[in-house]
């Protein structure tokens, strides 16, 4: 079984800016790196479409095609950009399931993309974001090569 998987730039960022707002009132407005501005959204664009990239040669095995190039319309076409990704699943793999792959694709794009936007800034904060990143990587990975037995059908044979 294969699925599509759509992700919007433009969410993942959102996630990036809400993830950095969080981290700024623990530890103040200067612990930010410049990046993460929304002044600077182009560039915070192409570290998610390269995070995107990286995440999806870690599962290439599963990986049907993707797609980093498909551009909704809006104003500026760099901050609409859909990351698309076709993967293959198990055999009997729900809907919810699906759900749970989609989400942890998209945080995982999130964490790493912070990561990159941390590495110059403060290396423990980007290594907490790979850190997260790699641990979802891990599990998306670990689910997309389970298999998925449907119950077992026992008859008794009696003598």
């Amino acid at each position: 079984m294969t699925i599509s998987i759509n992700l919007s730039t433009s969410a993942i960022m959102q996630e990036i800016y809400a993830t950095s707002a969080l981290r700024c009132l623990n530890e103040g407005a200067q612990s930010r790196p410049a990046i993460l501005s929304r002044d600077r959204q182009s560039a915070l664009a192409i570290l998610i479409k390269d995070a995107f990239a990286f995440i999806v040669l870690k599962i290439i095995p599963h990986v049907e095609q993707c797609n980093l190039f498909d551009q909704s319309s809006c104003e500026d076409q760099s901050l609409c950009e859909i990351l698309t990704v076709d993967l293959r699943l198990p055999q009997g793999v729900s809907s919810s399931v699906t759900s749970a792959i989609r989400e942890t694709l998209h945080h995982a794009i999130a964490n790493y993309s912070l990561h990159i936007c941390y590495n110059q800034h403060d290396s423990d904060d980007s290594s907490h974001y790979l850190s997260i990143a790699n641990t979802q990587v891990e599990n998306l990975c670990q689910l997309l090569s389970s298999r998925i037995y449907s119950p077992v059908t026992i008859t008794p044979h009696y003598l």
